[in-house]
């Protein structure tokens, strides 16, 4: 008997490949249709993936009976009202980053899931690396002493991200939103609830094309976030502890890290994964047929409160602006 979770995609975005694959991987889901505003792309799509329904609409797509899932990696600034109206069209959905634009809008989406008694959550993959479970078994064990220190870089100045609706602010574009996820989730994951949030930006003509965030937990750990589509820097995470520090290359990806004492290469962590989305997937699909609503590790109140510093970001850097 097929007990998969039958997924619906909306949109053909670069991502949707990987998120496919992902679902394969995992065994626990499958993509049971594709639609798009462009029928032809969706056809094109769905042949290239071999998903077996297509649509020329996402309101087909919600008409669906039997799709009871919705992966939504529309631009940034539709991920409110279509993970809305997949709410009240009676499908669980996971939304990609960043998962709205409002911190409001989280909170709306997360008491119209409970009232529906569906899933929600936004899709982050890096908590359920391999990678990072074994990062968090030496930070727990203190076997470094106690983590102080954490330093996450990503930089790109090329593809899709400094092009198109990346660029608008309307769309919700922007260095920030599109890496305010991997930076918030994984310091509560790592180091605690943060207590307090600075930052400061460099703008293109219409948003940031850099920012420079700094965040202090609940236990006294700082992490620091640096992005740009400016320049090129090496990529990854660093994390420093009273006798070592562990480097983490691609951190948002991350297949290997290393491991020093003081500077002595001690362990190499390595899980190398060509589509590293099964893991989450396999979380959130696990949840969805245990009937649960949000994730413990990825909650939408999170996301919410996320969102929420990064409005308040935002209305300081406009006031600054030149």
């Amino acid at each position: 008997m097929n007990n998969k979770i039958r997924f619906g995609i909306m949109s053909c975005a670069s991502i949707v490949p990987r998120f496919v694959r992902g679902l394969e991987l995992c065994g626990l889901g499958e993509a049971a249709a594709i639609a798009s505003r462009s029928l032809e792309k969706a056809q094109k799509t769905a042949l290239e993936l071999n998903i077996p329904q297509v649509y020329g609409s996402y309101e087909e797509l919600l008409e669906d009976s039997t799709v009871e899932a919705v992966y939504i990696p529309l631009i940034n600034s539709l991920h409110f009202q279509w993970a809305e109206r997949s709410l009240l069209a009676g499908k669980h959905v996971i939304m990609e980053k960043p998962f709205v634009l409002h911190e409001e809008q989280a909170v709306r989406l997360a008491q119209l899931a409970e009232e529906k008694g569906l899933f929600i959550t936004e899709a982050v993959k890096t908590p359920f690396l391999p990678v990072f479970a074994d990062i968090k078994k030496i930070i727990d064990r203190k076997t470094l002493g106690e983590i102080r220190f954490m330093h996450l870089r990503q930089s790109y100045t090329g593809g899709s991200y400094i092009a198109g609706w990346n660029t608008e602010k309307e769309a919700g574009g922007g260095v920030l939103y599109g890496n305010e996820a991997y930076f918030f989730h994984m310091t509560e994951f790592l180091a605690g609830k943060i207590a307090s949030c600075s930052g400061s930006a460099t703008y293109g003509p219409s948003v940031e094309d850099q920012c420079s965030l700094s965040a202090v937990t609940e236990s006294n750990i700082l992490a620091s976030l640096f992005v740009s589509s400016r320049v090129l820097f090496s990529n990854g995470l660093t994390i420093y502890l009273d006798h070592g520090r562990i480097e983490v290359p691609d951190y948002w990806k991350a297949s290997e890290a290393y491991v020093y004492e003081g500077d002595v290469l001690k362990e190499t962590i390595s899980y190398p994964c060509r589509y590293e989305f099964r893991y989450e997937l396999e979380h959130y699909c696990s949840l969805i047929r245990e009937g649960r609503l949000q994730s413990p590790v990825t909650p939408v109140s999170s996301s919410g409160r996320y969102i929420g510093i990064c409005e308040g970001l935002y209305r300081q850097w406009e006031a600054e602006r030149p």
